[in-house]
């Protein structure tokens, strides 16, 4: 796609590579639950994006001076457009999300609130502290939640891990990013970030191994050859790195749903076919491919 027109720009600025993932997020704790038949959350599944885009936007809007310093290839310092445009479309975006989610409990609205707060104080921290992955990774975690509440739930212990999970590895990602970066770092030190990672892989699967001891271990299979790829094939340039982190995120996501499909099939009641079936076993590997074609688009950082 031409790297100097508006649309190239427009899907650069709300990472349009990584919107596949919240649909995935969003579908783990959707399945997690045992009212996962339910109507599908269509709507909720539309704000989650709006309030991802319109964060990416807010956050261009904010670092818009930075950039043209540090980053002078994104729109607005290449003034592609007027630089109140992107703060209107994040207001508008925000505000059309919060009124899609009026529909559901008012568990997930009070969800979404938090998850705008921690848009916002990410965008406000994120130059001035590496603190702000916490709020960065806050954000990722409540989607699984969301997902989870919007077919009726309540909080439960058991939709924490894949949230913890998410928090975690967007976390290492951050900080295996930092440390990839920096050329003065020892092999020794950065095989610290890499054990973060196959961490995140942990949490995620520690609900199903303790449950189902034969089956729950599936899902590390391809997040793991998955991160050993990003540490290795992609770990250079950092670009590439994080690219590739970013993109399997939806994998963390199939580290419990792959072994629950085996599960749903086992049970004698769910054909190839059955939707159910079929949304667990393939949502999260398809956000997974989606997103790395969507890379190929625009970048995802």
């Amino acid at each position: 796609m031409n790297s100097q027109g508006k649309i190239y720009a427009l899907l650069a600025t709300a990472r349009i590579a990584n919107v596949p993932s919240l649909f995935s997020n969003l579908a783990a704790g959707i399945f997690l639950t045992s009212s996962s038949e339910n109507t599908w959350p269509w709507r909720l599944c539309l704000a989650a994006i709006l309030f991802y885009v319109s964060g990416n936007f807010l956050n261009d809007w904010w670092d818009r001076e930075w950039d043209g310093q540090h980053r002078p290839e994104r729109a607005l310092p290449r003034k592609r457009f007027p630089a109140h445009s992107y703060l209107i479309t994040a207001a508008l975006g925000f505000s059309l999300g919060l009124f899609l989610v009026s529909v559901y409990p008012f568990s997930v609205l009070i969800t979404c609130l938090i998850l705008c707060g921690f848009i916002l104080l990410y965008t406000l921290i994120h130059k001035r502290t590496a603190l702000s992955v916490i709020p960065m990774g806050i954000c990722r975690a409540c989607l699984p939640l969301l997902g989870y509440l919007s077919v009726g739930n309540s909080l439960t212990l058991e939709i924490l891990f894949p949230c913890f999970a998410l928090l975690f590895y967007i976390i290492a990602l951050s900080i295996s990013a930092r440390w990839e970066s920096n050329p003065s770092l020892s092999g020794n030190k950065t095989l610290f970030p890499a054990a973060l990672l196959f961490g995140a892989g942990l949490i995620a699967c520690s609900p199903m191994i303790f449950q189902f001891p034969a089956l729950g271990w599936i899902g590390l299979l391809p997040f793991t050859l998955w991160i050993f790829l990003a540490l290795t094939r992609y770990r250079s340039p950092i670009s590439a790195h994080v690219s590739a982190l970013l993109a399997g995120i939806p994998l963390i996501d199939w580290i419990a749903l792959l072994p629950l499909a085996f599960i749903l099939l086992g049970e004698g009641n769910r054909s190839l076919s059955h939707p159910l079936f079929l949304g667990v076993l393939l949502i999260s590997p398809l956000s997974f491919l989606l997103g790395r074609v969507l890379q190929r688009l625009a970048p995802a950082t």
